[in-house]
C-alpha cells in the first residue's frame, strides 16, 4: 500500500537517530549475479552510502528501504540507517571490493549501539570471488553483531537463489510478489509491519522452505498471467486469509553457475510450523508440475524485424533478452544491430548499446559531425562482433537519468558515465543510444531522456527477458522476444555449466522430484 494520495508520504529527510537511541537498523545491498558475465563487479557499481546519505537516498522513493522508512516513520520508531548500495547484474564481484563492501557494511551498523532490529533489503542472486552466497555472508556478519535474539528481516528481489544460511540466519523473509518488479516500495513495508508486529509480541515466526532441482526461464514469468501467476495468486491467498504472514516464490535467476542453486519456495507464519511446512511443500510440487509452461517463444532476430516492418502502427518491441542489462549481459551485443541498421525503415528505431570507445571517439567528433566507426561486441567478443556504421552525431551527455516508470529504483539516478546518440541505418533513422556504462533498458526514461521517444519509433530493442513489460507493453502495438546469442540467452541448456549441481531441471529433462 501507498499512502493515501498513492504515493510515498513526503517527508522531511532525517533519520532523526541519535547514538544511544533504540532504533531500528535498516540497510539495503542489492545485486544480482550472472557467472557467465564476461564483466566483474567491483565496489564503486553499487555507489555505496552510509548513514543520514542512506536515509536521503531512499526517503520518499519507489524502493525497499523507500518502503522501511514509510512505515517505520508512520509508527513513530527511530530510524539508524546503516547503508545503501545498488549495482546493475554482472559477474562475480572482485575479491577486494567484497571484502571492503562488507567490512564497510559491518562498521557501519556496528554504529548502532543496540540496535532492536534489522530490515534488510538484498537481491537475493548475489556472488562473489570465493563467495557464492553473499547474501548469507552478511547476514552472518549482521547476526553476530546484534545476536541471535534481534529480528532480522529481509526482503529478496523474486529471482533469489535462497540458501539454507539465509533461512537459517532471518527471522522472516519477504519475496516480490510482481514481475515485472512493480512491488518493491510495498515489499519493504510488508517487511516492516511484520517486523513492528514481531516486536510487539503479535507474530512469532516460524519459517520454512522447500528448495526445488529447478530453474526455468525468465521470458516467460510474468506475473499477471501465465503460469507464474497461478503460483503468485495462491500466495496471496495464504496472505489474505491469513493463514501465513508471508509467502514467497523465487523462481531463481537462471544464469548462477554455483552450488545450492534451484528455485524455492519460502512460507512464514505464526507460530504454526505445521500450516508452514505444508504450504511450502504444496507450493512446491505445484511449481514443479507446471515446470515446463515456462519455455518462452523466441523468434529469429532478422525474422522479428522484417515482421515489425510490416507491421501497421507502432512500436513494435523486439525484446533481446540474451543481452540484457538487467540479467548480467554486458548490454554489447550486435546480433539485432546488424540487422536493424540494414532494415528499410520508415520511422526511427531505437536501441541501446555500451560501448565506452565507441562513446569517446563520438564525443571528439562533436553534434552534428559525420563519423564511420565499429559498434558493438565491446565484452562478450565469444557472442558478438563489431558493426561497421556511418552517421551523424546527435547528442552527447553524461548519461545521467532519473528512472520514472514504476520498477527498478524508481525516483533514483542512474549514472552510465559519458553517453551519445548516432543516428544511423537506412536513411539515418536507427538512433543508438550508446554508454560507457550499462543500464537497466526497462524505462522509456532511458531513451525519452536523451531525446528519443519510444512512443514514436517504429521499432524500439529493449534489452530484458520481461522486466520491460510493465512500461512498454501499454506502447506496444507488437512484441517479440529475439533469439539472439549472449551470456543471458534463454536456451539455458547451452551454457558452459561447471558447477551447478546435479540434477537439476532442464538440464536434467527427465528429473522426477517430490517435495
Amino acid at each position: 500500500m501507498l499512502s493515501e494520495t498513492g504515493r510515498p508520504p513526503r517527508r522531511s529527510p532525517q533519520a532523526g537517530y541519535n547514538r544511544g537511541d533504540v532504533a531500528i537498523a535498516i540497510a539495503s545491498l542489492l545485486q544480482e549475479s550472472n557467472t557467465f558475465s564476461p564483466v566483474h563487479t567491483r565496489y564503486a557499481d553499487f555507489s555505496p552510502v552510509f548513514g543520514q546519505a542512506a536515509f536521503d537516498r531512499h526517503a520518499g522513493k519507489l524502493t525497499e528501504m523507500g518502503g522501511f522508512i514509510d512505515v517505520l516513520t508512520r509508527a513513530r520508531k527511530t530510524i539508524a540507517p546503516v547503508g545503501a548500495g545498488w549495482a546493475i547484474t554482472a559477474n562475480r564481484l572482485l575479491r577486494d571490493d567484497f571484502h571492503r563492501l562488507m567490512e564497510d557494511y559491518g562498521r557501519a551498523l556496528s554504529a548502532v549501539p543496540q540496535p532492536e532490529a534489522v530490515l534488510l533489503a538484498m537481491h537475493g542472486a548475489q556472488t562473489a570471488e570465493g563467495e557464492d552466497d553473499v547474501e548469507g555472508h552478511l547476514l552472518s556478519r549482521f547476526r553476530k553483531l546484534v545476536g541471535p535474539d534481534v529480528p532480522i528481516v529481509l526482503t529478496l528481489d523474486l529471482h533469489a537463489n535462497v540458501t539454507a544460511a539465509m533461512v537459517r540466519l532471518a527471522t522472516a523473509i519477504c519475496g516480490y510478489h510482481t514481475y515485472p518488479h512493480v512491488d518493491m516500495f510495498e515489499t519493504g513495508q510488508k517487511a516492516a509491519r511484520l517486523l513492528l508486529r514481531i516486536l510487539r509480541g503479535e507474530v512469532k515466526p516460524v519459517m520454512r522452505w522447500r528448495k526445488l532441482p529447478l530453474i526455468v526461464n525468465a521470458e516467460n514469468q510474468q506475473t499477471a498471467h501465465g503460469p507464474a501467476h497461478t503460483l503468485f495468486s495462491r500466495a496471496q491467498q495464504l496472505e489474505r486469509a491469513g493463514r501465513a504472514e508471508a509467502v514467497s516464490i523465487f523462481p531463481v535467476q537462471p544464469w548462477l553457475d554455483i552450488r545450492e542453486m534451484g528455485s524455492a519456495v519460502v512460507v512464514v507464519t505464526n507460530d504454526d510450523e505445521r500450516t508452514a511446512d505444508r504450504a511450502a511443500a504444496q507450493l512446491a510440487q505445484k511449481f514443479w508440475d507446471i515446470r515446463r509452461k515456462f519455455a518462452p517463444h523466441l523468434i529469429p532476430a532478422e525474422e522479428a524485424v522484417a515482421q515489425a516492418l510490416r507491421t501497421k502502427g507502432g512500436p513494435v518491441v523486439l525484446a533481446e533478452s540474451s543481452d540484457s542489462t538487467g540479467s548480467g549481459s554486458p548490454g554489447d551485443s550486435t546480433g539485432v544491430l546488424k540487422h536493424l541498421v540494414r532494415a528499410p525503415l520508415t520511422g526511427p528505431a531505437a536501441i541501446f548499446l555500451v560501448d565506452p570507445a565507441a562513446v569517446r571517439a563520438l564525443r571528439a567528433a562533436g553534434v552534428g559531425a559525420t563519423v564511420s566507426l565499429k559498434i558493438g561486441g565491446a565484452f562478450d567478443r565469444k557472442h558478438s562482433r563489431p558493426v561497421k556504421v556511418k552517421g551523424r552525431v546527435r547528442l552527447i551527455s553524461d548519461g545521467r537519468w532519473i528512472a520514472r516508470a514504476r520498477g527498478y529504483n524508481t525516483g533514483i539516478e542512474t549514472d552510465m558515465g559519458g553517453a551519445a546518440v548516432l543516428e544511423t541505418g537506412v536513411n539515418g533513422l536507427v538512433r543508438v543510444l550508446i554508454a560507457e556504462r550499462s543500464a537497466m533498458t526497462v524505462d522509456p526514461e532511458l531513451f525519452r531522456s536523451h531525446g528519443i521517444d519510444p512512443a514514436h519509433c517504429q521499432i524500439v530493442v529493449v534489452k530484458s527477458p520481461n522486466g520491460f513489460r510493465a512500461a512498454y507493453e501499454p506502447l506496444a502495438s507488437k512484441i517479440f522476444v529475439v533469439d539472439t546469442p549472449g551470456v543471458s540467452t534463454a536456451r539455458l541448456t547451452q551454457l558452459p555449466w561447471k558447477r551447478i549441481e546435479r540434477p537439476i531441471y532442464p538440464l536434467d529433462p527427465d528429473l522426477e522430484y517430490r517435495p
